[in-house]
């Protein structure tokens, strides 16, 4: 299989840790300030990425309740070096969210 100049492809990856739960050693931790952590992280290991290169970020969320009820993505972004002019969307699809997110930004690169 050969990779085409528009094909989506995953050059590094990360999740959050589990342990918002009730007695979770994360349950006073926000949302957003959990993944920002997460995506400067990214961001320092792939230190030849530009963060004002990333045109889009979208970003999945499990259950958006509480104070997660906001663009998550959004107001992670704003706890980065990505660039404020970078639109930013959150998808909530319960255990599905990070993969329809995948789906979605693939979607973006798909030929016409």
């Amino acid at each position: 299989m050969s990779i085409r100049d528009n094909d989506a492809v995953i050059v590094d990856f990360a999740r959050t840790p589990m342990g918002r739960s009730k007695g979770g050693s994360y349950r006073h931790t926000r949302a957003e300030n959990l993944s920002a952590d997460l995506v400067n992280g990214l961001l320092a290991r792939n230190s030849a990425m530009n963060p004002a290169d990333i045109e889009d970020i979208i970003w999945g969320c499990v259950n958006q309740t509480l104070e997660q009820g906001w663009n998550v993505a959004r107001m992670m972004q704003l706890l980065t070096d990505i660039p404020h002019t970078t639109t930013a969307q959150t998808v909530s699809r319960l255990c599905g969210s990070s993969m329809s997110a995948l789906h979605i930004a693939s979607a973006i690169f798909r030929p016409t």
